[in-house]
């Protein structure tokens, strides 16, 4: 299935992989790459792994339990599953090419494979829309006639601002509550069974000397940024993700902002998450901006 390709006339330029669960594989501003692969393009299109701005569905991160032992196609990291079913799924219902907006489109009950891992009828919408130096996710589940559909998905971007080492990242962050977690990186939670957090705290600036693997839960709809020496990449979730994981390994020439619907686990533990009821439509979109003229010093310095 062969790529698509979205541009502006401004040179912002974004190419999505339909078998790769409809994942955005590049998105760059003036010529210059915004987006992180951890492996080269082609051994990334043959492995599930992430990278690029892929979509973790039906539910982000670690699960508690692994309902499906049996079943090799499920992602597992470790002994727990991890990022959903889709990450290379290429059997979509239709996909749609439009202006500077690609859609794909799955109807979950059509898929038996599907419906064996996750029993819900529902209609998923995914999309991304390009504008001058702007990168647009769109989710949209809709709930057939017999529901409920869990909601516990996110996305997991990764953000590689040009130029940048690791000890040169730096994060700009709302105030956010740290969400506890155990050794596996699974939520904590207390004898009622609410999420144990700490008190709102920025928990940004330099990445220098450290790694980062942490879960957060937003307290206002604040946007975050990742820079680099030259550019800030500016996240902009809606209100639809109140949650958000924070990620980059040591040395890592990246890190990811990843908005989430639900905290890690919530579709094992059965709270915290939204429930569409029959008919229902859930929809969540975010940002990805970066200055629309990126590139154009660094072009008119190389002509003179």
């Amino acid at each position: 299935m062969d790529d698509i390709h979205l541009s502006t006339e401004c040179g912002t330029r974004a190419r999505i992989a339909p078998d790769c669960g409809f994942c955005c594989l590049s998105w760059s501003v003036g010529g210059m790459e915004l987006l992180h692969l951890p492996v080269p393009e082609a051994e990334f299109r043959t492995r599930p792994k992430t990278g690029g701005v892929p979509l973790l569905y039906p539910y982000a991160n670690r699960l508690r339990t692994d309902p499906w032992p049996d079943r090799p196609e499920v992602k597992r990291d470790g002994r727990l599953p991890c990022h959903g079913f889709l990450l290379r799924h290429a059997r979509w219902t239709d996909l749609h090419v439009e202006g500077h907006r690609a859609t794909a489109g799955l109807d979950w009950a059509a898929d038996d494979e599907l419906m064996s891992l996750f029993p819900h009828r529902h209609r998923l919408e995914i999309s991304f829309e390009l504008t001058p130096g702007v990168l647009r996710a769109t989710t949209v589940v809709i709930a057939g006639d017999e529901g409920p559909v869990p909601i516990s998905f996110g996305w997991h971007p990764y953000l590689a601002p040009p130029g940048a080492t690791h000890d040169a990242l730096e994060l700009e962050l709302p105030p956010l509550e740290r969400i506890r977690l155990d050794q596996a990186g699974l939520p904590l939670r207390g004898e009622d069974g609410e999420l144990l957090a700490d008190p709102p705290d920025t928990h940004g600036g330099s990445l220098a000397g450290r790694g980062l693997d942490a879960l957060y839960r937003r307290v206002d709809e604040a946007g975050f940024g990742l820079s680099g020496p030259d550019v800030t990449i500016r996240v902009r979730p809606d209100r639809q993700t109140p949650f958000v994981q924070l990620y980059s390994p040591p040395d890592a020439a990246f890190a990811c902002i990843e908005p989430m619907t639900a905290p890690v686990a919530a579709l094992s533990d059965g709270r915290d998450l939204p429930i569409l009821e029959a008919g229902q439509r859930f929809e969540s979109s975010f940002e990805l901006v970066v200055p629309a003229d990126l590139g154009t010093s660094e072009r008119e310095n190389d002509h003179g």
